[in-house]
């Protein structure tokens, strides 16, 4: 069964509408970098042969910059269900990649699909809200989506969206293969092997077009790869001489669902709290914030409680560490849902009782640590206050943390 053609009108810009852009289908193989052995097939779409928009490559990269992204990935989904590519499916995963923010048109009859729902983050949403990303994310993990993150490159940002997403799918942008002699490069490999130790997820490379590049994907980390190395087919009739091996099973490991609801609780439930004074606790929060600094691509998380104890100076030190970090947030009653500079803002609910603790958590790759203190509201004074307080450096307990602020702001 062939995709549907049709004509698609012209617009003032030469561009055509994507709602009705003659689109084919292709299917890439994924495959295994030491023998070539088939893994997986990607479902591509690409548009009219002999056009700007003639490959898959530069689809994807027209609809992502004009926004249209989601039309692209909604027929995606649709021709996923034709007879031709539903016979894939039945012979190796077929790998679907949908926007996450899809996530919620998906209907119960995807259950008893045979294709892989492939639920995509782009760094660019993680960048725009973490908190509303990390909550679609949670959803589509507990629904048994596979979560991806894709075009992964050796920015700063890299290891931030690994330890925040914990995807089960890693894909590497492309051009990486290009650049492979460069410090952030060499970084970049470290963050990918951190990440698929503790998680076991499976890194694909993108662009493994020649035997210099699957040498280089493998140096980086991946265990997969597309590319011309391995060319895409629009009959997949032609796939049936490879030699198949089964995907590593997905969902793969991700830090498990707390069973306290704030970083304080999560921390208390293993350790015990020892009493805490102010002007003590704020050079310990000082310091781990030095650390976030000093540690790059980091998550840092603050809870205030109130807006009036985030003050201009305070506000002042976390824009300066942010500049440093991969992702700083602050929360309390009164703040505005802003972002400044490189630090997200939110408020906090009057009624949450995360407004009885003040919290630092950071969180990175080689790195994590927690200060949470639970308010006695004791004291004449501000600086007289004093908390019950724990301290963590175990990642899966940090990384509770985190989620635990993170997953209010949906």
């Amino acid at each position: 069964m062939t995709p549907e053609v049709r004509q698609a009108p012209a617009t003032e810009g030469g561009f055509t509408l994507f709602e009705d852009l003659e689109l084919h289908m292709q299917f890439a193989p994924v495959c295994r970098l030491t023998d070539g052995a088939l893994a997986a097939v990607e479902l591509q779409l690409r548009g009219p042969s002999g056009t700007r928009l003639g490959t898959a490559e530069a689809l994807r990269r027209a609809a992502r910059l004009m926004e249209q992204h989601h039309t692209i990935d909604r027929r995606r989904r649709d021709m996923a269900r034709s007879v031709q590519a539903q016979s894939v499916a039945k012979i190796v995963p077929l790998l679907v990649g949908l926007d996450l923010e899809l996530f919620d048109e998906l209907g119960d009859d995807t259950v008893e699909a045979l294709e892989r729902h492939v639920m995509v983050v782009l760094p660019s949403a993680v960048e725009r809200s973490p908190q509303r990303t990390l909550a679609r994310v949670a959803k589509a993990r507990a629904a048994g989506k596979v979560i991806c993150v894709d075009g992964l490159s050796s920015s700063d940002h890299a290891a931030t969206l690994l330890t925040l997403i914990e995807p089960d799918i890693v894909v590497t942008a492309a051009d990486l293969l290009d650049q492979n002699s460069n410090p952030e490069s060499a970084q970049l490999a470290h963050t990918l092997a951190a990440h698929t130790e503790r998680s076991q997820a499976v890194v694909v490379a993108e662009g493994v077009d020649d035997e210099a590049r699957r040498v280089i994907a493998m140096t980086m980390g991946a265990s997969f790869g597309i590319g011309a190395l391995y060319p895409s087919v629009e009959n997949p009739s032609a796939l049936r001489t490879s030699t198949v091996v089964p995907l590593p099973e997905m969902p793969v490991w991700s830090t498990p669902a707390p069973d306290q609801h704030t970083p304080y609780a999560i921390a208390a439930a293993s350790l015990v709290p020892r009493l805490g004074d102010k002007r003590l606790l704020i050079e310990m929060s000082k310091a781990l914030e030095h650390q976030a600094a000093i540690g790059g691509a980091s998550i840092v998380l603050g809870t205030f409680q109130h807006a009036e104890h985030f003050t201009r100076r305070t506000a002042d030190r976390w824009r300066d560490m942010s500049e440093q970090t991969g992702l700083a947030g602050v929360y309390g009653v009164g703040l505005p849902d802003v972002r400044d500079g490189n630090v997200h803002r939110a408020p906090l609910d009057p009624d949450d009782d995360l407004v009885n603790e003040w919290n630092v958590a950071v969180l990175g790759p080689h790195f994590a640590a927690l200060l949470s203190a639970r308010d006695l509201h004791s004291g004449a004074s501000d600086l007289d206050r004093t908390f019950d307080f724990v301290q963590s450096y175990d990642r899966l307990t940090v990384t509770q943390a985190v989620h635990s602020i993170l997953r209010r702001f949906d």
